[in-house]
């Protein structure tokens, strides 16, 4: 599918590396950096399909979505791996190729494909992360670590309950290590002449979509959107 004729969004989201927890997490189980900090990953950036849904955004974003749309998900920013200059990371570019109207349907495609679940698919025996494998950012004070897991959970089941929109993607670019490019609002700037509001996304032009990624490196397959 040509690119040109797709619905482009460029996202942020809140990377495991963001915390001192996280990065602690990141080096001793092995995690690679960039997945999503949270105990349901979101979006689930390391399944082999991955999957986005109402958990992080309530109805703002993945009730929208539909097949052939494209959303090219960046970190927020911030001076990752010590690094000089605060900067963002492009780390997946996904194809929309199957939305659900719940998670329970989510979880009926995925095993029927034979594949294991994502993280933030909120259906029975599909467990949290544990919070030491998260950034550990989240509202619920000094509690213990089984009360913080139980709570953090039970919010996400509340909002699976409400806004239950479940959309399937295609990866056409991955990168969760610490060689996922790195750019700043410099080249968003030039890629699309303006800054773009990445954290309620709009639809972007598709041409500057791709002039983002030709300038951070980033080339899709020729089956590609």
């Amino acid at each position: 599918m040509n690119a040109l004729l797709s619905r482009c969004f460029l996202v942020t989201y809140t990377p495991l590396v963001w915390t001192r927890h996280g990065r602690e997490a990141s080096a001793q189980l092995g995690i690679a950096p960039f997945v999503d900090g949270s105990i349901r990953r979101e979006p689930d950036l390391e399944h082999e399909f991955p999957s986005i849904s109402c958990l992080c955004r309530k109805d703002k974003f993945a009730p929208r979505l539909q097949p052939t749309d494209v959303v090219g998900y960046i970190t927020r920013k911030a001076r990752y791996d010590d690094a000089i200059r605060s900067h963002h990371r492009l780390t997946a570019v996904l194809k929309v190729i199957h939305t659900c109207g719940s998670h329970l349907d989510a979880a009926e495609w995925y095993r029927a494909s034979g594949l294991t679940l994502p993280s933030n698919c909120m259906v029975e025996g599909n467990p949290p992360q544990p919070l030491n494998a998260s950034h550990r950012k989240h509202k619920f004070g000094h509690r213990s670590d089984d009360s913080v897991l139980f709570l953090w959970n039970h919010e996400y089941e509340q909002r699976a309950m409400n806004h239950s929109r479940f959309v399937i993607c295609q990866a056409m670019f991955c990168d969760l290590s610490w060689d996922s490019p790195d750019f700043d609002e410099t080249q968003i700037q030039e890629a699309f002449g303006r800054t773009v509001g990445t954290q309620n996304p709009g639809q972007v032009d598709s041409r500057r979509f791709m002039k983002l990624l030709e300038l951070v490196g980033v080339e899709l397959p020729p089956s590609g959107p």
